[in-house]
């Protein structure tokens, strides 16, 4: 079935100033008492039902220098307009509750590696401590519009060029070069960076192509070519493969802990790391923030210790 788009210019309004004025007066039908109940000329009080009235184009109240009476259209005019003001109300105070109380939904973005991170060990925490707060975790490569796509708070590794941001720092991503002890086995162990020339080398990227890696160290930062039978724009995925010895590669420490841990995968090189990246939460400049992003910002900062990976 057709259903016809509304056309706001086409809808005429009216103030629930004029509303309220006029249930006022329904409810004494007196215009003087109205008026002194509500800190205003009696003046004001007329014309704001003499507007309702041409408003609707229809004679609301039957008033006279004696007494004002409602009239049939009145009192269906009074029941709807008392119902709207009261609806407002009660939106206003909901409103003022969803504020003041830490629920509702946060809208959060983040790269998949360190949103594999977030959903393993922050955000259970979280959630136990705030039950009532739904999260959304978006998980993408992408520096997404915080302001057009709604989001509450996005994670961000790297530099922050949007002013209209605020951001906070969490921590540093850190890569180190691992394989597992299988691969070592059958093609060696790396003594030095030089020597991964020669290695099948597993790279995180997006398309083809010659790749360079860079490292540093205490002493020093160069930067070499590397190449191998596999690459993906993915950390999860490259970490399967160098588990399951096919080469090595650069992985976040915070991603590999348990890997590390049961020695699924050794850290090779260990003078030698990718430079760390910043690690930052950042959320919209100006927005007056609810209770639920507030939350979460408190969190983060309490458990600070969460994004720091030591090498």
């Amino acid at each position: 079935m057709y259903k016809k788009k509304m056309n706001i210019r086409e809808l005429e309004t009216i103030s629930l100033r004029t509303l309220s004025v006029f249930v006022h007066v329904c409810r004494t039908l007196n215009l003087s008492l109205a008026a002194d109940q509500l800190e205003l000329p009696k003046s004001t009080v007329s014309k704001e039902v003499s507007r309702l009235e041409s408003h609707l184009k229809a004679k609301l109240l039957d008033r006279t220098t004696r007494r004002v009476a409602l009239t049939e259209v009145g009192a269906i005019a009074y029941d709807r307009a008392l119902h709207l003001i009261e609806d407002f109300k009660t939106m206003q105070n909901d409103v003022l509750v969803m504020d003041q109380q830490v629920q509702g939904l946060l809208r959060i973005s983040a790269p998949p590696a360190l949103g594999e991170f977030l959903s393993k060990r922050v955000l259970p925490t979280f959630l136990k401590r705030w039950p009532k707060i739904t999260v959304s975790l978006n998980l993408t490569y992408d520096f997404e519009d915080l302001f057009s796509q709604g989001i509450d708070l996005a994670f961000r590794v790297g530099d922050i060029h949007d002013e209209r941001l605020i951001s906070r720092k969490l921590g540093s991503s850190t890569r180190i070069l691992v394989a597992s002890p299988e691969y070592l086995t059958t093609q060696g162990k790396p003594q030095q960076p030089s020597d991964l020339i020669s290695h099948n080398c597993l790279r995180f990227q997006f398309n083809p192509g010659d790749t360079e890696w860079a490292l540093t160290s205490k002493q020093s930062t160069m930067t070499l070519p590397v190449n191998g039978n596999f690459f993906c724009a993915n950390i999860s995925a490259l970490k399967n493969a160098a588990v399951n010895g096919l080469g090595i590669a650069q992985l976040p420490i915070n991603n590999i802990m348990e890997e590390l841990g049961k020695g699924s995968l050794v850290n090779i090189l260990p003078d030698w790391h990718v430079p760390p990246m910043d690690i930052h939460a950042v959320y919209r400049q100006g927005l007056n923030k609810p209770k639920k992003l507030a939350a979460l910002l408190d969190f983060l900062k309490e458990e600070k210790n969460l994004f720091n990976w030591s090498i």
